[in-house]
């Protein structure tokens, strides 16, 4: 098998880090690419049209993805700690885990109090913590970016075009 080429990357707000991924950890980061790159709680955030909710459950949907993924890459990912597993791991447990811990629980008690006939993005935004969400929103944004293309890199694809990035295909 042919060595496999050394990929370093730093993820805003959160690590820097320096692996050299074999083929379980390129596959793995693949399937986790495809997923995160395409969900709504990593694009920027339309406060306007946007529900919240859905951007919550779009990030916690990233947890169950990501176990799958690794229970079914072994331990083949997980050899450092600087290997695709940590770092996924450690993503749920540093980056997202805090941020829908502050936010889940708070939400839902608001969206108790929704009347039948007011829309659920109406009674969002009439939300008095809405506007500091949103705005979490897109104070996470960059990290989550940031980890989409770190795994691309990992996967050793080019990274997607992203509408707060004019360049992210790598040089």
């Amino acid at each position: 098998m042919p060595k496999t080429k050394e990929v370093t990357f730093s993820i805003p707000g959160w690590v820097s880090v320096k692996l050299e991924p074999n083929d379980a950890e390129r596959r793995a980061a693949w399937k986790l690419y495809v997923e995160l790159a395409t969900r709504v709680g990593s694009q920027s955030f339309d406060s306007s049209t946007g529900s919240v909710r859905a951007g919550l459950e779009s990030l916690y949907g990233v947890f169950v993805l990501t176990r799958s993924i690794l229970r079914e890459a072994g331990p083949d990912v997980a050899r450092t700690e600087n290997s695709f597993g940590p770092l996924a791991i450690g993503f749920l447990t540093e980056v997202l885990a805090p941020f829908l811990l502050k936010w889940n629980e708070p939400l839902r008690e608001y969206e108790g109090q929704r009347k039948p006939e007011i829309s659920i993005i109406g009674h969002e935004h009439n939300w008095d913590r809405y506007v500091d969400m949103c705005k979490n929103f897109d104070d996470i944004r960059p990290t989550l970016q940031g980890y989409v293309n770190a795994l691309a890199d990992i996967a050793g694809v080019s990274r997607t075009a992203s509408a707060d990035s004019k360049a992210l295909v790598p040089a």
